[in-house]
């Protein structure tokens, strides 16, 4: 399920190059409106701490934004100002999780950003799109992708970016290891879900079943340019991440094509990144 906020900023909005952490601590508070103990499970339960939280939602984006860069000499931080109608996408295939955003989203009216406040103006269910075992995806304008591993023997994460491996891992292989794990994760909080979306699938499967690896085949798109590859430097919460743009290609059963588009692509969904649409032709 996705789910696009259209919200109205009645003065100029100024937000942090970094302000990613803030949007998601606005959709955490939004949830805790309608039901402030499962927010906090949420956040920092014992089921879901340090776990694949099986949502997304991608940055804001807006015609009107204004890019201030960084001033040193002026002692001057950069930021972004948004101008005008903004919008951003929330994304899960939890039904309790997006019920609950919703119910926030009515009670308040608002968005609070930081100490930035957004008049939201309505919001709208996205359509999935037709379903099939081969999808080419890419990130909702403005979001990327973090692709990222660590060693068991060193505490601190290297970033896959595209052409340029980890320890001999690829995007690809990121992203492919990544959607097995929600896969996972949803049969484990929701198997009633992981079913049904199996017995929508063209194979007919009845039961939920573990993918492997080899079920899924993950390529990238348009690199033969450089063009086609934008590489983005954040700094979340005081630790530099570095996630990419480029056009992704699946295939797989359509129960992992469905994690994609509910979950997104990639690492720190709840952050602000990997919220995907389809390739329109």
């Amino acid at each position: 399920m996705q789910i696009s906020l259209l919200l109205i900023p009645e003065t100029p909005i100024r937000l942090d190059f970094s302000y990613y952490p803030k949007l998601a601590a606005a959709v955490y508070q939004a949830i805790s409106y309608a039901d402030p103990n499962f927010a906090d499970d949420l956040h920092d339960g014992e089921l879901y701490r340090n776990r694949i939280k099986l949502f997304g939602f991608s940055p804001l984006y807006s015609r009107q934004t204004e890019i201030h860069p960084e001033n040193t000499r002026q002692n001057k931080s950069g930021g972004l100002v948004f101008k005008g109608t903004c919008s951003f996408t929330i994304c899960s295939p939890w039904p309790e999780l997006m019920n609950r955003l919703g119910e926030g989203f009515l009670r308040t009216s608002q968005l609070r950003i930081g100490s930035q406040v957004i008049r939201i103006q309505r919001a709208m269910l996205t359509p999935m799109p037709d379903l099939k075992e081969k999808m080419a995806w890419h990130f909702r304008q403005p979001a990327s992708c973090v692709t990222s591993w660590s060693s068991k023997d060193e505490n601190k994460k290297r970033y896959a970016l595209p052409r340029v491996p980890v320890y001999g891992r690829t995007c690809e292989a990121l992203l492919l290891q990544n959607l097995i794990h929600k896969w996972r994760r949803l049969k484990e909080i929701r198997p009633d879900i992981a079913a049904a979306w199996l017995r929508k699938g063209a194979k007919g499967e009845k039961e939920p079943a573990d993918f492997v690896e080899e079920d899924i085949r993950v390529r990238l798109l348009s690199l033969s340019g450089a063009k086609n590859v934008h590489k983005k430097r954040h700094q979340i919460k005081k630790a530099p991440v570095f996630s990419w743009i480029a056009p992704v290609e699946i295939t797989a059963p359509q129960a992992i094509q469905r994690v994609a588009w509910s979950c997104g692509l990639g690492e720190m969904n709840s952050m602000g990144f990997g919220v995907v649409e389809e390739v329109v032709q």
